[in-house]
């Protein structure tokens, strides 16, 4: 009977035992998992802070970059620092791309380490367009980058002049401006409508006989708002191929009833060789012409405050700078230099030391030259293009070296470091830059018209080229997402598109 009883009891102490064991197991486990739940709510805490504290960085460099762009929109460029914050150092970053001179997309990053082996990011984007460049440039500033890769560019749409072939080129707003060598020397191109495939019908009919005296060599079209009448005219400045009358001011707001509304001639000093009119570039207000190599001045300021108005400004019996070589292309903009606003004008040209040319034009009346470059080999500057502060230059081609180069123009009064450059294998008669792509004319057989990758400077890469016979000199120009070109081969007016 006892042994009996102490083996119940043996049993039953074991079961105690057992019991306990696995409550406390159970313990155990209950324990683990709210230690857990404690520090992971504590490490979702801590990321949230965290993420918050990248998000307010990301968030505070967006704002600094639009207020530089307020006051200063081509200086906004790309840019990294560290900032701390606690214990923590994050890396944060300005990627900022120029879609087009009056464009930016701007991304704001912030990163950082919350382990060895763990790494978070926040990323913002937004994107800031210059209002103020855009009227400088009289709405003749494209405001969207390509949305196609530009991989297989096809003709969308063409015409033929009758008569007369193509000299010169501008579109604005969809219509191609484009200057003859026969009367009446001009001819318009309405492509709002125009379809696919179409071959005819793009060129209108003048209704009221306009006709020019004699053809343009280069056109630049702009919107204008008057104040004093609160109407939007679009108004067609012409260099004109003729001595005197080298400006002349084209009404061109009603497409089908072109007004010439004003003439203008150069000093009599002007004279020699090449007096003509020769290149044209309108911002803010100034109209800038230039002649060819000849006697007298051939760099000229116009007041255009009043488009049917223009006056040249200068004193004396003859206006002008005298550069001493030809303008092939020039372009101009505003920008800040030691926080103070000036204008400067790059031109390409054909003085062998003086390829890129750089003028201080902030004071029309006291225009100086404020730096050059001398690039290898004995090629003249023929395209300039200034998007953001990248200044894209094209040249003659060149045996051995590059033909196209980029160069940072952040202060132009000191050395432009070159950012990158491209043998393209020829000439680079023209250049419209667009996002991530640079459009180029060429005098390249079976390769006129080319397509490079730009993203990346260092590595400016081909993305197509396109047989376009005969293109002509400044005979491309950009409105998304077309490449208007012209050239001497039929049909010598094209629309471009990427196929879709």
């Amino acid at each position: 009977m006892k042994a009996q009883l102490f083996g119940n009891q043996s049993r039953e102490q074991g079961s105690s035992t057992l019991e306990v064991l696995i409550a406390l197991g159970v313990l155990v486990v209950s324990l683990s998992a709210t230690i857990m739940v404690v520090f992971g709510n504590q490490s979702v805490v801590v990321d949230t802070a965290t993420n918050n504290e990248g998000l307010y960085l990301t968030g505070k460099l967006l704002e600094e970059a639009a207020d530089l762009a307020k006051q200063n929109f081509t200086a906004l460029s790309s840019a990294t620092s560290t900032e701390k914050s606690g214990p923590l150092l994050f890396d944060t970053a300005l990627e900022v791309i120029d879609e087009s001179p009056c464009k930016k997309e701007v991304t704001s990053s912030a990163s950082w380490a919350t382990s060895s082996l763990r790494t978070q990011k926040v990323l913002l984007k937004t994107v800031l367009a210059d209002i103020a460049g855009s009227l400088a440039l009289g709405g003749d500033c494209a405001t969207e980058a390509p949305e196609s890769d530009w991989d297989d560019p096809e003709r969308f749409a063409s015409d033929t002049l009758s008569p007369g072939k193509p000299v010169a080129l501008d579109v604005l707003n969809a219509k191609a401006y484009v200057g003859t060598d026969k009367t009446p020397y001009l001819q318009i191109a309405s492509t709002s409508y125009a379809i696919y495939e179409q071959t005819d019908g793009l060129f209108i009919d003048f209704t009221n006989g306009f006709a020019l005296a004699t053809s343009s060599n280069a056109l630049d079209a702009i919107s204008f708002y008057d104040s004093t009448t609160d109407e939007t005219k679009t108004y067609l400045f012409a260099a004109m191929d003729s001595r005197p009358g080298q400006l002349a001011v084209i009404d061109v707001t009603d497409i089908e009833k072109p007004l010439l509304v004003a003439t203008r001639s150069l000093s009599s000093c002007v004279t020699g060789s090449f007096p003509q009119g020769w290149r044209i570039y309108y911002y803010g207000s100034k109209l800038y012409l230039t002649t060819r190599y000849t006697a007298g001045p051939e760099f000229h300021i116009f007041d255009v405050s009043d488009p049917t108005a223009p006056t040249e400004f200068g004193t004396g019996a003859c206006k002008g700078f005298d550069l001493g070589d030809t303008a092939e292309s020039l372009t101009v903009a505003d920008q800040y230099v030691g926080g103070i606003k000036r204008r400067f004008a790059y031109l390409a040209t054909d003085e062998m030391d003086k390829e890129l040319r750089v003028l201080d034009v902030t004071n029309p009346l006291a225009v100086t030259e404020v730096n050059s470059i001398n690039l290898p080999g004995v090629q003249d500057g023929q395209s300039v293009y200034l998007s953001g502060n990248k200044l894209f230059f094209g040249r003659q081609s060149a045996p051995s070296g590059p033909d196209l180069y980029v160069f940072d123009v952040s202060d132009p009064t000191l050395p432009m470091p070159l950012l990158g450059s491209q043998d393209i294998g020829t000439g680079v008669l023209s250049i419209r830059v667009a996002g991530r792509f640079a459009f180029l004319s060429t005098p390249k057989v079976d390769k006129e018209v080319q397509i490079w990758n730009i993203s990346k400077l260092s590595n400016i890469t081909l993305i197509k080229a396109y047989n376009f016979g005969n293109v002509t000199n400044q005979g491309i120009d950009y409105e998304p997402d077309f490449l208007y070109v012209t050239s001497l081969a039929t049909p010598n007016f094209q629309i471009l598109r990427n196929k879709p």
